[in-house]
């Protein structure tokens, strides 16, 4: 027969269940707003009846709390970070490539346009009067001023490039952050755990963060339980481990000895995954080669992306297909180069025919000389385009005539030939602007389906999202009924203990002898 107190030890049960429900709603609605965390529920199981020797057999003797779990799905953690990754890698590539075009719009205002033109609008000038020196010094002055625009876009490449590479550096480093301190909560869960009780809020903080490495590289995340409760937790890029359990692998940067384009910033950092800085080798982690998404490929493909057109002669070259920096810096360049060849080569090389049919020079200066060995432009060893200083000092050595001044008559050959350029095709059927534009329309496609992409991602960003709180996130109205549920659940059994009370009251002092 069970024991006269048994029934207070029954109401005792359920207090206690009721009061580690109330706690854990109000751990629930506490949590509300906390990015990361996930809902929590009691589960509860009737406790293990009694085996009594009388007709009625077994007596149930009240109920007990098994686990206090999370609700949380991994079907929707795989689908977050797989698009966590992709939405990045757009999102990356849009930031940088919008400050590209910023760069090239200018193009379409009045940078180039004016830098242009004014040229040759003074080379008309000069038509009329060719020996007048203040127009030549005019005109260097605007051949100066082309130049430094287009140094100055290609200065700024360059600068953004350098950014790229930074920010390559401190995702790298906060890669290996991430990891360290995932292994260490890792380490914190399965102390916990090997208790027998569920480290919920510490999963929470892993989960958050496995979100966060998500965004930077793509992830695999696998977790294996054992008999002992004890499980062994890995998470992988694409083959590469960053953690396993309590270890975590830390990514090493390596400044490049040797540049892979010619015009690339100083100090370009490769990555790896493991290196010996004795013998300058290792196994390289290369997200190109691997075709892996995240905020970390886009990086180095705004970095390094040169159209898959690497310069051949390089050893050091690599073909990236992506139109980043070192694309627009070559397009950049290619033009400068182009002008300065195609001005130059009026300047230096005209020649007409003589009256024998001989290619004669037909490029003289105000001191009736030839200038064949007296460029406009020169370009320095590291691409920046400049005036020839002899003319800045002394603008009568510029060649305007195709034969010596004889007789106080001024030819103004050499500058019908230079106007000529203006709407010459010298850039592959192009003229200087249309080039340029080509240029400007080719970059605003590359933002136009950059941001198309992140517009895209981030829809199923915000669907998974939802997805994802309807099963895991708080919502105020349920842990409200739950706390009506578990507060009857209290009071019940609060009341079962009262009638107990008078029980053992009138079996106790009211039916003595």
């Amino acid at each position: 027969m069970a024991s006269t107190f048994f029934g207070l030890n029954i109401a005792t049960s359920g207090i206690h269940a009721a009061q580690a429900g109330i706690t854990t709603a109000a751990h629930n609605t506490s949590n509300e707003n906390t990015k990361g965390y996930t809902r929590q529920v009691v589960s509860q199981s009737a406790s293990d009846a009694l085996r009594f020797y009388a007709s009625y057999g077994m007596v149930g003797s009240g109920v007990e709390i098994t686990k206090v779990e999370q609700l949380r799905d991994n079907y929707y953690d795989v689908k977050y970070r797989d698009n966590e990754a992709k939405l990045n890698n757009h999102s990356t590539k849009y930031k940088y490539e919008i400050q590209i075009e910023d760069y090239f719009n200018e193009i379409e205002t009045q940078g180039f346009t004016s830098e242009y033109m004014d040229i040759f609008t003074t080379l008309q000038s000069m038509q009329g009067n060719p020996s007048e020196l203040t127009y030549r010094t005019e005109l260097f002055s605007y051949c100066q001023s082309l130049a430094d625009y287009f140094n100055d876009i290609q200065n700024k490449l360059t600068n953004l490039q350098q950014e790229c590479n930074t920010e390559v550096s401190n995702m790298v480093e906060r890669m290996n952050t991430i990891a360290e301190q995932i292994a260490s909560v890792t380490k914190q869960i399965n102390t916990v755990e090997l208790t027998g009780v569920l480290a919920n809020d510490l999963r929470d903080k892993r989960n958050l963060m496995l979100d966060e490495l998500s965004s930077i590289v793509p992830i695999t995340v696998t977790e294996t339980e054992f008999a002992n409760g004890h499980t062994n937790f890995m998470v992988k890029t694409e083959g590469f481990t960053l953690v396993d359990d309590y270890d975590a692998k830390s990514m090493v940067l390596v400044e490049r000895e040797h540049r892979a384009g010619k015009m690339d910033a100083d100090g370009l950092y490769d990555i790896y995954y493991y290196y010996d800085e004795e013998t300058g080798s290792g196994t390289k982690f290369d997200p190109i080669a691997m075709d892996m998404n995240g905020a970390l490929r886009a990086m180095i493909d705004v970095r390094d992306g040169n159209n898959a057109m690497a310069d051949t002669s390089n050893p050091y070259a690599k073909n990236v297909n992506y139109k980043g920096i070192p694309f627009y810096v070559e397009k950049i360049q290619d033009f400068k180069q182009t002008i300065a060849d195609t001005f130059n080569d009026i300047h230096q090389h005209s020649t007409i025919t003589d009256e024998d049919g001989n290619e004669v020079p037909a490029n003289y200066n105000l001191y009736g000389d030839t200038t064949e060995d007296i460029p406009i432009y020169i370009m320095s060893s590291t691409g920046v385009l400049s005036v020839n200083k002899d003319l800045i000092d002394d603008p009568s050595l510029l060649a305007t005539s195709t034969y010596p001044i004889q007789n106080g008559v001024e030819d103004s050959g050499i500058i019908d030939r230079l106007l000529a350029v203006r709407d010459k095709p010298i850039f592959r059927n192009s003229n200087a602007q249309e080039y340029l534009h080509s240029i400007v329309a080719e970059i605003s496609v590359d933002v136009s389906k950059a941001d198309s992409f992140e517009r895209n991602y981030s829809n199923i960003k915000q669907s998974i999202e939802n997805q994802r709180l309807s099963y895991s996130g708080v919502d105020g109205d349920e842990e409200a009924m739950d706390l009506v549920k578990y507060q009857e659940a209290f009071d019940l059994a609060a009341k079962m203990i009262s009638v107990m009370q008078q029980i053992y009251n009138k079996l106790i002092n009211e039916m003595g002898l």
